[in-house]
């Protein structure tokens, strides 16, 4: 398995995913899964120095205040760290990706880093990559984008996964995953004018389904969610997943007190940097990297197995020992296209959602439930089962 990690804004570390790497190893360690090899992209060398501006700023500012001594510069220029923080930063980040020489030189920074990675291990050939802030945005451009020149270093990314370039004499790597942390993609997409149908549209060329978790944090003034770049084909999952966990004491203060101005400038910055180091987010990227629906079936294995293999990574799923609602009338039902049996969806009065999978001798070898809060993710799976099998 191959990470490869894309930077966002204002990162001038090259050791920027250190504690996520970290964070997931042990993950694997302790769930007996084959340790992963890791790459941090790198390109925030090719950006512009912002501090350049912001001394230029001080200055006029200091002059300012000679010619009118009277003048408090807090309050004739107010919100001067935040200005100069995050909000700084993030656009100044932005607008130096999207100048025209300095977004080719950042493609190509990553187009050889990724190249080399991926030759770097011969034997592996699942690619998933993870991008935080301005990185999910440069990885969206970079793999759906139909704005580049034919020399642009996108391509060359391109070539390199299984789906794009078919005719591709580039050795080729299989796009298992796509995690997104803070993303603002949604926000960017409206300048830039990507077809998420583009999307979907790479996804069907895929051996499975195209698997995308999107992380933001409630505080993260930066991220947007995805949800509505879903389809209703069941090769694109996309998944919009919150986290509102209190980023600091003085931000909670204040958000307690009402004061959420002054809450979102305490938390903004923490929040939309802090995925890197965040336990939660670490546990839902491992389960994304190693969800089951990444087994490859086999030909010779029956589809009711490999729907059993789907449905057990539910989170919530209770084993229906007793089975009472089997001979319910379900709201939706399908057959295996082998022949190796048939799947119910039944829903009882008090909305509990039970599935049950018989084999082709009405012998029932599947059955489990799960609660309203969970309903969600099972529809999923029967949909991509139905999709995939039915």
């Amino acid at each position: 398995m191959l990470i490869f990690f894309i930077h966002g804004v204002a990162t001038r570390d090259i050791r920027y995913a250190d504690p996520l790497k970290a964070m997931i190893r042990t993950e694997c360690l302790q769930k007996k899964e084959a340790l992963p090899h890791f790459y941090s992209s790198f390109w925030g060398n090719a950006l512009s120095d912002v501090s350049k501006m912001w001394h230029q700023i001080h200055e006029g500012l200091q002059e300012y205040k000679i010619e009118n001594p009277h003048v408090d510069l807090h309050d004739i220029f107010r919100y001067q760290s935040f200005r100069e923080g995050l909000l700084s930063e993030f656009v100044g980040d932005m607008f130096t990706y999207l100048h025209v020489s300095r977004g080719y030189e950042i493609r190509k920074l990553i187009a050889q880093q990724l190249i080399g990675f991926i030759k770097d291990y011969p034997q592996e050939t699942d690619l998933h990559l993870i991008s935080h802030s301005l990185g999910t945005v440069i990885l969206w451009d970079i793999l759906f984008s139909d704005r580049f020149s034919d020399d642009d270093p996108a391509h060359y990314i391109r070539a390199m996964i299984q789906g794009f370039y078919p005719e591709s004499q580039s050795r080729q790597v299989k796009l298992r995953s796509i995690t997104t942390m803070g993303s603002p993609i949604l926000f960017f997409n409206t300048m830039l004018g990507i077809d998420p149908a583009q999307v979907n549209a790479f996804a069907e060329r895929q051996e499975q389904p195209l698997r995308w978790l999107n992380v933001l944090h409630a505080s993260d003034i930066i991220a947007y969610p995805l949800a509505s770049f879903q389809s209703k084909s069941a090769c694109f999952q996309i998944q919009d997943i919150y986290i509102a966990t209190d980023v600091n004491i003085p931000g909670k203060m204040a958000r307690a007190a009402g004061q959420m101005e002054l809450s979102m400038a305490l938390e903004a910055s923490n929040a939309h940097t802090d995925y890197w180091s965040c336990n939660s987010t670490v546990q839902l990227i491992t389960k994304h990297l190693f969800s089951k629906s990444e087994i490859q079936w086999k030909k010779s294995a029956s589809m009711l197995q490999a729907s059993i293999d789907l449905l057990q990574d539910i989170d919530g799923l209770t084993d229906d020992k007793l089975r009472l609602h089997i001979k319910e009338t379900p709201i939706e039902q399908y057959v295996f296209a082998d022949g190796s049996g048939r799947l119910l969806h039944v829903v009882n009065l008090a909305k509990i959602h039970h599935v049950y999978l018989l084999d082709h001798q009405e012998t029932c070898r599947f059955s489990s439930y799960v609660g309203w809060i969970h309903s969600k993710e099972l529809q999923k799976k029967i949909d991509l089962i139905r999709e995939k099998f039915c």
